[in-house]
């Protein structure tokens, strides 16, 4: 398995391009980690302790270098905007995905009128899933404290607004958070709870 972990390395050193990869390839790469270190660990023989701890040393190296590689490639990758149409490792296929569209959303912020643009990023990478489908979407509604000469981009892809003072309206919930955080808008259910 080194022998595999390190002719890839040297593969993802020498081209430019990112370069398929086996789906299982990180699982089985752990496998072997875990067995050599649990080897190095229940060796006796100090010598030999010593010269396998020095292989497992250069192993983590090596594999530490093709990760950051490959995310550097994956990464050149989401930020061209092109698709990845050959197999990642599961690792780097869920990594990418994630990525595309937290690079969405992030440049839906840059983009957006200012002072209302903000996503609430943190709140959508916490989710076990960032790929749900629109029916999935959690909706919050709002009451505007102030008013809005923008429109706003949904993350449901629709488009809202612009917003008088007083208004009320249905956001995505990572929408209506990013108005809240900031005092443009107040979480009506949170304020029906206080009043009772």
């Amino acid at each position: 398995m080194f022998d595999r972990i390190q002719n890839k390395w040297k593969e993802e050193r020498e081209k430019i391009q990112l370069t398929p990869m086996n789906e299982a390839f990180y699982g089985a790469m752990r496998d072997f980690l875990k067995s050599r270190s649990l080897r190095a660990k229940e060796e006796i023989n100090p010598i030999i302790k010593k010269v396998l701890e020095e292989k497992l040393s250069r192993m983590r190296y090596v594999i530490d270098d093709l990760l950051a590689i490959r995310t550097t490639k994956i990464l050149q990758i989401v930020f061209n905007k092109e698709e990845i149409t050959f197999n990642l490792a599961r690792e780097e296929q869920n990594f990418y995905e994630r990525m595309k569209k937290l690079y969405d959303v992030y440049r839906k912020d840059v983009f957006s009128p200012k002072d209302i643009a903000y996503t609430d990023i943190d709140s959508i990478v916490s989710k076990e899933s960032i790929d749900e489908e629109e029916e999935d979407i959690e909706y919050v509604a709002i009451k505007f404290l102030k008013r809005t000469k923008d429109k706003i981009q949904g993350l449901d892809g629709k488009v809202y607004g612009p917003f008088e003072k007083e208004d009320i309206c249905l956001l995505p919930k990572e929408n209506a958070v990013g108005l809240v955080r900031r005092e443009f808008a107040e979480n009506i259910e949170m304020v029906e709870q206080i009043k009772n």
